[in-house]
């Protein structure tokens, strides 16, 4: 997930909301494929440039990784183990 810094302090809580929306969507949407996936905040932004070649007037808030899980395809839980 590539963007413009925002300029403001409120204008930057709202675009890591909009991201994080963003990402979520990609992510439900990927597990609907059969597809697994994963999300990480990026720390190394010049690393980052550098492997995913973004303009120097960008950065990178998110990365989403994607791939056919191993072994077993991707399946509903269909009873979580979770407390009542």
């Amino acid at each position: 997930m590539v963007a413009s810094p925002p300029e403001a302090e409120r204008r930057r809580d709202i675009l890591y909301y909009d991201l994080g929306q963003a990402t979520m969507s990609i992510m439900l949407a990927a597990a609907d494929l059969g597809i697994g996936s994963c999300h990480s905040a990026v720390g190394d932004q010049e690393l980052a440039r550098e492997v995913l070649g973004f303009p120097a007037d960008k950065f990178c808030a998110f990365l989403i990784s994607l791939g056919y899980p191993a072994g077993r395809p991707l399946a509903l839980i269909r009873r979580p183990d979770r407390r009542p």
